[in-house]
């Protein structure tokens, strides 16, 4: 997708943050509010930046700066080797390292999941919530997928806490080596559990037969998404166990809520919106939303409730605390094994709702899962 500005004209990106991007044309000389464009040292005529590449197209941009045309993406794939292979999140976004490892420390605590994503994992896109505040026609949608997130370095296959799957010999040799994949190894709808347990074991079994690794992106610092889905579709053989997730455009509103209508009739999860043109970077951005008919969070674990009734003499409830503070009690959705040996006092645990009282606690709220450091 391209769109133009018109001499005077401003235009808006959302970028990670909140607040969005101001684009501008102000007599043939194009801007972007962001750092990343005021930073550069050359000439206002000459800079560019991700927002301006996503907002006019990257071709568009070559054109307005004179740039040769770029490499076809087949081949582009293998620079992304260079510049990503081997980062952490925390590389990738600049971020000191030690600030990450003092915080803990002065706090008397271990690295939490995120932390231990930013210093060892690698540099993956991360998605927001979808709520209702952006148009989503023209987005590209994908159902979300109850599986376990996978990073294929063309070497290895990575959790997001940089941890490696020990998948078996003849799995690893379906994969391209040394093209950069992103996706998910998943083995149906409501079947996450199970492949936890398939891919977190060090000595893979035949049970990997039942495995699939869904790809979704194949990332790429300066093409955008739609570059790099037909590289997927061109390059990438697909087999039983190696896929490439299907993407489409959303057409009307009506056409959104149709589809996830669908997809949790069929005990799905949810869908995935991709902004149009959106090139791939590293922690959350506001370009990649999940989409789900009930809203989850996260809480910790900070006690226990004892049962009554059918539940005397287990865990009736988890007594937990919101990241703003707020305490409340969540017992749906612990199944019977889960009330016997419940979740440890400090585990973060995630959880469904369907919105949020005047008091600012989940109302609807349902345990889902403890969040596993993968």
């Amino acid at each position: 997708m391209s769109n133009t500005l018109k001499d005077g004209e401003i235009a808006h990106i959302q970028g990670s943050g909140k607040k969005p991007y101001e684009l501008k044309n102000t007599g043939g000389v194009y801007s972007c509010s962001c750092p990343a464009w005021r930073n550069q040292s050359t000439n206002i005529d000459m800079r560019t930046c991700k927002h301006l590449r996503a907002h006019l197209g990257s071709a568009a941009e070559d054109a307005r700066l004179g740039n040769k045309p770029a490499a076809p993406v087949v081949d582009s794939n293998v620079e992304v080797r260079k510049i990503v292979k081997g980062q952490t999140i925390a590389e990738a976004k600049g971020i000191d390292q030690n600030i990450i490892l003092n915080r803990a420390k002065e706090q008397g605590r271990k690295l939490r999941p995120d932390e231990k994503a930013q210093l060892n994992g690698p540099p993956v896109l991360l998605a927001h919530k979808y709520e209702g505040d952006v148009n989503p026609i023209g987005w590209w949608f994908s159902e979300k997928l109850d599986g376990v997130r996978c990073y294929f370095d063309g070497e290895k296959l990575i959790s997001r806490q940089g941890n490696v799957y020990h998948a078996p010999a003849w799995f690893m040799a379906l994969l391209p080596r040394g093209v950069v994949l992103d996706g998910e190894l998943w083995m149906g709808r409501g079947k996450f559990q199970q492949t936890i347990s398939v891919v977190k074991r060090l000595e893979a079994d035949d049970r990997w037969h039942d495995v699939r690794y869904m790809v979704y992106d194949a990332p790429h610092p300066t093409r955008p998404f739609e570059e790099r889905t037909q590289w997927l579709k061109d390059n990438l053989v697909e087999n039983d166990n190696i896929l490439v997730v299907d993407q489409r455009q959303v057409i009307s509103a009506d056409h959104l809520k149709a589809n996830l209508r669908s997809v949790l009739e069929r005990k799905g999860e949810g869908l995935m919106l991709r902004q149009p043109d959106s090139l791939y970077e590293a922690g959350r951005s506001r370009t990649l939303l999940k989409v789900k008919e009930f809203h989850d969070d996260e809480a910790v674990v900070i006690g226990y409730s004892p049962g009554k009734g059918r539940h005397k003499g287990v865990v009736g409830a988890l007594e937990v605390r919101l990241k703003n503070g707020k305490e409340f009690k969540l017992g749906t959705g612990l199944n019977d094994a889960e009330r016997r040996n419940p979740p440890p006092l400090g585990a973060i645990v995630t959880f469904t709702f369907q919105e949020l009282s005047d008091e600012g606690v989940p109302k609807f709220a349902a345990f889902l899962r403890v969040r596993l450091d993968e």
